[in-house]
Parts: structure tokens; sequence; C-alpha cells
């Protein structure tokens, strides 16, 4: 039985109500410790809160003087906005996210109630609620709980602009379309869904002209911050510059898939040397979106197989941290500790659960379009970098899947459950609580020699090639192995001609610090690690081929190689998986494969 409207709003805004009440405790709670000296209010100067927080005061007292390198909606006018109203006082900005969080929850049960059904949307609102990601990002000076509430509201104005395509529904759209793509650049993938969405209906002069108004403000949004980019720059440029960086950060040949490894307090996002080398070529005249089409032409097999670890990842049940984190911060509230269900598990599970239940009514427009929008944004983050809080903003679409699965499972009888939403529930938990460790633990190794036989060997712009045979530090598969005297360690280099080569390996250090005395063909060095320390070793050998022993002549101390065990290319003598060294050749070497 369907709920009367009445009841509908009642339960709605009760959802919301206590969806204020839990950010307002949790607000509470992560402001308060450590007597208020923390990231809530005094955030690393290295964290991208402190940035915004920096920038937006810089933009509320007119002192600000640079282009926008970041996306600006955030610092550049909402930050500023409740600066100027409050006299510059976080707390306000907690509010304001707070209230902006409980409006989320509000806005999703609507969209539910128009693509689904009202039952649907209370358990999507309900979902929402209580994500504990959501929950923790609200007190911080980042703009996932802005892009969250953009996102959501841009769903539920394109629903509504279908049903009442009055010229202004179509201007509103392509203002939140335009906020939001000043508030992420990735919301630019939500324009060719949201434009056939509202042609789909009528192809007449009324919807051209609503068409193009909704461009026209999408537009005009933005381009206030891209002439103050362009004016700067003095060539053409968006409303951010920092397109390039953003691509490279996970579209290298060496890059990770995601950020610091689930389960970690949040810490600083890995950039190996194709990162910097990527940003040299862009600065030399190569957009990075050249470059990895090039990589593409040359290894598509390791492009692909590196989308498919961020596909993966993105559907991963743990928490990916990134300036703040469930196990860092998160640790200080209670309610984040005890609102289990709340993790991003039981969420993620039923949203795929319902995906797969709702595909007997795909062809339905709203609910095509919700498809849509969950498809296009998993796709862009993919293309990007995974991490918790550039998942967080398509959570409550994620959640409408979840409420249409809850509401179907309600109507089926027991065999129609059975064969259509039990298997459907099966697939949802495993993609999200065992795929990413199957494929990790069991299938990468054999998949990268499949498609990258000979490892990365990588041209680096000043004419020198770096080799390496192991793979990203983050999300990836390092593992110690004690050294003690008299160990010999063997690693091939196939196809390199080049007499000597730079050799950068790392070594690891006890809680006392460690002494060696290495010999490798033929030459030694003498080296120190300080206490718990990783300390890259840099040395010029003969290369002998490419074959290089190395043996440990003395030691004193705790000492740890590193090594790979997702790469097994049976390189590293008899370790379990790859050695964590690099090559660098010189720029007139030659080595029989380069990629």
């Amino acid at each position: 039985m369907e709920w009367s409207a009445a009841r509908f709003h009642r339960w709605l805004w009760s959802l919301a109500g206590g969806a204020l009440l839990l950010r307002l405790v949790v607000c509470w709670e992560l402001g308060s410790w450590n007597q208020g000296r923390n990231s809530v209010f005094f955030p690393s100067p290295l964290s991208d809160l402190h940035t915004y927080m920096e920038l937006g005061r810089q933009v509320a007292a007119g002192t600000f003087s640079g282009e926008f390198y970041y996306q600006p909606f955030y610092y550049a006018v909402f930050l500023p906005l409740v600066y100027l109203t409050t006299g510059y006082a976080a707390t306000a900005v907690i509010l304001a996210q707070a209230v902006l969080g409980a409006l989320t929850v509000a806005i999703v049960g609507y969209c539910g109630a128009r693509i689904w059904s009202r039952r649907a949307g209370l358990w999507a609102a309900g979902l929402t609620a209580i994500s504990t990601p959501l929950l923790l990002y609200t007190p911080f000076a980042q703009n996932e709980t802005l892009q969250t509430f953009n996102l959501a509201l841009l769903l539920l104005l394109t629903l509504r602009c279908r049903r009442n395509p009055r010229w202004y529904a179509f201007l509103l759209t392509g203002v939140v379309g335009g906020v939001a793509i000043l508030t992420r650049g990735n919301a630019w993938c939500f324009l060719p869904g949201i434009l056939w969405f509202l042609a789909r209906r009528r192809w007449n002069r009324r919807t051209v002209g609503g068409l193009g108004l909704l461009l026209l403000a999408l537009l005009a949004v933005q381009l206030p911050f891209a002439w103050r980019n362009t004016r700067l720059r003095g060539a053409l440029a968006g409303p951010s510059t920092a397109a390039g960086a953003v691509l490279a950060l996970g579209n290298t040949p060496e890059a990770p898939p995601g950020g610091r490894n689930p389960g970690l307090p949040a810490g600083p996002m890995e950039y190996p040397p194709s990162y910097a080398d990527f940003m040299a070529r862009e600065a030399a005249g190569r957009p990075v979106a050249l470059q990895i089409a090039d990589w593409f032409r040359r290894e598509p097999g390791a492009v692909i197989e590196l989308y498919w670890r961020k596909f993966l990842l993105f559907w991963d049940y743990r928490e990916i941290p990134n300036n703040v984190s469930l196990y860092g911060e998160g640790e200080h509230s209670l309610l984040l500790r005890t609102l289990l269900p709340g993790r991003s598990g039981l969420l993620l599970a039923l949203g795929v659960a319902g995906m797969l239940l709702a595909l007997r009514r795909w062809r339905r427009p709203p609910v095509a379009l919700l498809y849509y929008f969950v498809g296009s944004y998993v796709a862009a983050t993919v293309v990007f970098y995974i991490l918790s809080r550039f998942r967080a903003p398509i959570l409550p679409g994620l959640a409408l899947f979840g409420g249409i699965f809850v509401d179907g499972c309600l109507r089926l009888d027991r065999h129609r459950f059975r064969v259509l939403a039990l298997p459907a529930l099966v697939f949802g938990v495993w993609l999200t609580f065992a795929a990413n460790d199957l494929y990790r633990e069991r299938l990468e190794a054999a998949v990268m020699r499949l498609v990258r036989p000979d490892g990365v060997r990588y041209p680096l712009l000043d004419g020198r090639r770096m080799l390496l045979d192991h793979g990203p530090q983050t999300n990836g598969g390092w593992r110690e192995l004690a050294l003690k005297s008299g160990d010999r360690i063997h690693k091939s280099f196939p196809g390199v001609t080049a007499p000597r080569g730079r050799v950068e390996w790392s070594l690891l250090a006890g809680e006392t610090g460690a002494r060696l005395r290495l010999r490798a063909n033929g030459e030694t060095k003498s080296v120190v690690l300080p206490p718990m320390s990783l300390t890259p070793l840099a040395w010029e050998l003969p290369l002998n081929g490419g074959e290089l022993e190395f043996e440990v002549l003395a030691q004193s101390g705790q000492a740890f190689l590193l090594y790979d065990e997702q790469r097994r290319y049976g390189r590293s003598g008899a370790l379990p998986g790859e050695l964590v060294m690099r090559l660098i050749l010189p720029p007139d070497s030659e080595t029989e494969v380069i990629r």
C-alpha cells in the first residue's frame, strides 16, 4: 500500500530533523576533542582543509590575488558568504554544512518518491541520514558536504524540470549544474544525461529554448572565474587550472588506484616519479590528457587494468582516508564509532542490489536518469582517483537504489524474492566486501604479467629511462623481509645494455635504527638507517647486463627490505614477489623494451 502524501511528508521531515541532530552531535564531538585544538578549527597547513579556510578568508577580506587553481565555488563563494555574515566564525560554517546535510536527506526522499515510490524515498533518506562518511565530513572545511547537496538538488531539479518545463525550471537547473561543476569539475559528466532526459519527452521550440537557457545559465555561472584565470594567464583558461595535476594523480604508469590504504588515519598521497614527469611534460606543452592517450596507445592493457583496480576500489566497503578519516578524527566521536549500520558497506551493497533489481524498469526515464547519474559519476571518479571523500557525493544516489531494493523486497512474494532480490543482494555483498581483495590477492599478479610482461619501462622527459617491476606502495602489495648479515639478494632487469646505471632502493629500519655495509656488483657502500624510517638509497653501479647482486656484509640493528607480492615476474631471486627497486638508465642507453 502506497503512503499518503501527508504521512510521507511527516516521516521525511522527521528523518531530516533526525539527520540534523546526528550531524550536530558529530560536529560537537569532533569540534571539542583536544580542547578544540583539532582539524575542525585548526587543520594541518598541508591539508586541503587549511587551504580552503585560508582562501575563503582571503576572498572575504578582498585580499585574494591569484588565479583559481582549485575548483573555486566552495572557497570563493560559499565560505566567504558564511564568513561575511558571521564574522569569520568557524562554527557558522559547521552549522551551515549541518543544515545542508539535513536538506540533502529531504531532497533524497523527494527524489525517491518521483523515481520509484514514497516508501523507497523514505528508505533512501534514512540511509543518507545515517551515512557515517557524510556525518564525518560535516564539520570540516572541505567541499564534500556542499557537493553532496549540489548533486542531490541537481537530480531533483532535473526531475521537476521534466514534469514542469517552465523557463525558470530550466534556468534553476542550469545554475545548480554550474555550481556543481564549480565545486568539483567531474560534475560535467551529468550534462549529457540531463540534456537527454529533458529533450526526450518532446522536441519543440519550447524545449529547444529551455535547453538553450539551461546551457547558458550553466556556462554563465562559470564565466567570471574563467575570465579571471584567462586574464591572469594571458591565454584561454577554465574556472580551475588544476585539471592536469588532477588527471596525472591517478593516470601515470606508476599510479596507485587510490589514496592511503583503508583502515588507516589520513596521510599523504603517493606521487611517484612519473607524476612529476607528466607535469613537466605538460609545462613543456604536452597536456596530461594527451600523455594518457600516448600511454594507452603503448600499453592499452595496462591502462585498462589500472582502471579496473580503481573500479573495484570504488565499490570497496572500506573508507579510503584523505585529510580526515573515520579511523583518525572519527575515533573521537562516540556516535561515529557506534553507528555501524552507517558505514558504507551496507549502503553500497544495497545500492548495487537495487541497481540490479531496478533493471526491470530501466526504460522508465526517471529510473534511467538515476542510472545515468550513478554510472557517470562512478566512471568520472574511476578515470580520476579513488578516495572516500571523492565517493561521498554520490552516496545519496546509491542510497536511492538501496531504497528501491528495500521497497522492492517488501513488495515481492517469497518466490520472486528468492529468484530476483536474493541473488542481487549476494552480488552486491560480494562486490562490496570481497571483490577487491580477491583480485588483489589472487589475480592481480597474473594479470599484470599478461598486460605488462616487462614491468614498467618509462622514458623520462630528460632522456633517461626508468625501469621497475614493483607496483605502487599505496593500495599495493608491499611487504617487509628482515635482513641479516650474509644475506644475498638478486635482481634482474632483462634487456639492459648500458654499462652503468643509477639504482634507487629503499630500506626500512626498526625502532633503534640500523647500520649496514652492502656490496653490489663488486662495489661497497655503508648505510645508516634512522629509526622507524624508509630510507631511499641511490647507488651508481655497473649493471652487468641488468643483473644485480647485493650482499649484506655487516649489520647492526634491525633492517628490512621491501618487496611487492602483487608483482611476480620471477626477477627478484627467491623472493615471493618483486623487489621494490628502480633502475634509472642514462640518456644514451638502450634497452630492448621501452614502455
